[in-house]
């Protein structure tokens, strides 16, 4: 399984610079692997409602995209500033600690 992590939006963002945090499943032990398949399982089963983005532009609010692909294919999980899912936000945190650009 492989995941990245998007960022748009905020102060000082330059859409030309942005990398993708990138956690390939292959570079993590037996028990970060669960972790990781139990964290986008819990952020799939959010209600698609609370994945979606906010429901008024924030100013210089943020946007962010996970790209999970896995042997079941490829999907993306969306959430925006200032609610942002608990599962979700749960995810991105574990892919930033352990991935890289």
């Amino acid at each position: 399984m492989q995941a990245e992590l998007f960022i748009d939006g905020g102060v000082g963002f330059f859409p030309g610079l942005a990398r993708p945090v990138v956690l390939d499943g292959n570079d993590l032990s037996a028990e970060e692997r669960d972790e990781l398949s139990r964290l986008v399982s819990a952020a799939r089963a959010e209600p698609a409602a609370a994945r979606g983005a906010a429901s008024k532009p924030v100013p210089d609010g943020r946007t962010y995209r996970i790209r999970i692909t896995s042997p079941d294919g490829t999907n993306e999980l969306k959430s925006a500033d200032p609610s942002i899912p608990p599962a979700f936000s749960a995810l991105m945190a574990f892919i930033k600690q352990r991935g890289h650009r």
